[in-house]
């Protein structure tokens, strides 16, 4: 399977036409089209590799396209943003990528370790493989089987820039919404990984003094996209509670204070999102009161769903305390009664399933 071309064309399909149809012109890789001429794909390809530690620092990727096949036992580092990743045919490989703009593509690889950022994410005949994972949309599985899903946390020098080059927001991850497209009658080919269960358990950390710049960590305090309990939370009865901070220079950096503060009395972060409200959704959110209007034309808001005991009252003093001390003024939302939650939180999602995907 030495072959390089795009999966778009490697699917199968069929067509009723009586007439036969013209040949399909193959899709140019980025460093084929005639702007990219000095670009040198071999720089991009990583094939039939064995025992070997790879490294690609950043701006040396610099959002092209990248494949990685047919290697065995090997360590992959690309702290980089990337347009998109094919990953095929390897065993006992570890592999971080950085930030990826499309999609990751992993197929016909066993006992491996993936770690990555990106908006799309599938595999496909693959087994017994850990994948750590911040996605934007939803993690398609598909002829796999033992894979385990956990929600990556990490942060070294450039990677908050990489997210912004991919068009990625760290508030955006559906890391444990997976969706199996051969499930199994009483099983589950994926299960998700718990808390305690990060990365650099799996994926060795770098040694090389070429990434002692990069100031490498996964703990949770640091990380661009912040730990989300998602779907491991699914059946939980305890409170919830909704915060919404509107687009401000000072919101990323409250949103993170407010999880910090919360963890403090046991209160977990659920979920977030991040997306520009339109005026439609707005009354439905909000129902008559205008002044959130002004606030949401600004821009994407982010939104935190918590739970735990007392969770409305507990992240109500803990907003506060934030917006007396530090960030005065800061535009929010912030849920009243436990009662109002539920509805809250259902409209909230709604709306951003539709404007992320429309």
């Amino acid at each position: 399977m030495g072959a390089i071309y795009s999966f778009f064309f490697r699917s199968s399909f069929t067509t009723n036409n009586a007439e036969p149809s013209s040949p399909v012109e193959r899709q140019l890789y980025s460093w084929e089209k005639p702007e990219r001429a000095t670009i040198r794909k071999e720089d991009f390809i990583l094939d039939k590799l064995k025992d070997q530690t790879i490294y690609r620092l950043p701006g040396s990727v610099n959002g092209q396209q990248f494949i990685i096949q047919n290697c065995d036992n090997c360590t992959i580092y690309v702290f980089d943003h990337t347009n998109c990743i094919q990953i095929d045919d390897c065993t006992n490989c570890r592999i971080f990528i950085g930030p990826v703009r499309g999609s990751i593509f992993i197929r016909d690889s066993i006992n491996c370790v993936l770690a990555t950022i990106c908006q799309q994410f599938r595999t496909r005949d693959c087994r017994d493989t850990y994948v750590f994972l911040s996605c934007t949309s939803q993690p398609v599985i598909e002829s796999s089987h033992n894979i385990k899903f956990g929600c990556l946390t990490i942060n070294y020098e450039q990677l908050a820039e990489q997210y912004k080059s991919a068009g990625i927001s760290p508030w955006n991850n559906n890391w444990s919404n997976n969706h199996d497209f051969t499930s199994i009658p009483d099983g589950k080919n994926y299960s998700l990984l718990d808390k305690n269960e990060n990365v650099f358990k799996y994926l060795p950390i770098p040694t090389d003094s070429s990434c002692n710049f990069l100031n490498i960590k996964d703990d949770v305090d640091t990380s661009i996209t912040p730990y989300t309990y998602g779907e491991l939370y699914r059946g939980q009865n305890e409170e919830r509670c909704l915060v919404i901070f509107f687009h401000d220079i000072n919101a990323d950096a409250c949103a993170r204070a407010l999880i910090t503060t919360a963890k403090q009395s046991e209160i977990v972060l659920v979920q977030s999102k991040s997306y520009t409200i339109d005026e439609t959704n707005l009354e439905r959110l909000f129902g008559n009161d205008r002044k959130y209007n002004s606030l949401a034309e600004k821009g994407p808001v982010i939104g935190l769903e918590f739970a735990g005991t007392n969770c409305v009252s507990m992240c109500q003093a803990a907003l506060q305390n934030l917006l007396t001390t530090k960030y005065q003024n800061l535009p929010h939302f912030i849920s009243q009664t436990p009662a109002e939650v539920a509805a809250q939180l259902d409209k909230f999602y709604n709306f951003a399933s539709i404007q992320m995907f429309v």
